[in-house]
C-alpha cells in the first residue's frame, strides 16, 4: 500500500508528495517507509491470490481503481 501511495500521490494536487525513502529521520518532510525494507517484503512476499481478489472486489464494487503492485509486482523494482 506505501509503494501504491508513492505513485499516486506525487504533490501536485497541493497534497504532498508521498516518497519512501531510507532515511528515518524526515522531520516533517511526507516521506514515509524504508524503501529498502518495503522492497525486500515485497520479494519475501509476493501477492496471494487472496490480495489479486480483493484487488479485483475493490475495483468492481468500490472504487474503481486498482493497485497496480498487486497486479504487476515486477514494476517495484522497475520504479526503485
Amino acid at each position: 500500500m506505501i509503494l501504491y501511495m508513492a505513485v499516486r500521490y506525487e504533490g501536485t494536487d497541493g497534497w504532498p508528495d508521498l516518497e519512501p525513502n531510507n532515511s528515518v529521520t524526515n522531520g516533517s518532510a511526507p516521506y514515509h517507509g524504508r524503501l529498502s525494507v518495503l522492497k525486500q517484503w515485497h520479494e519475501q512476499d509476493p501477492p496471494s491470490a487472496f490480495e489479486k481478489r480483493r484487488n479485483d472486489v475493490i475495483y468492481n464494487s468500490y472504487q474503481y481503481n486498482r493497485n497496480p503492485f498487486i497486479d504487476h509486482p515486477e514494476w517495484v523494482e522497475a520504479i526503485w
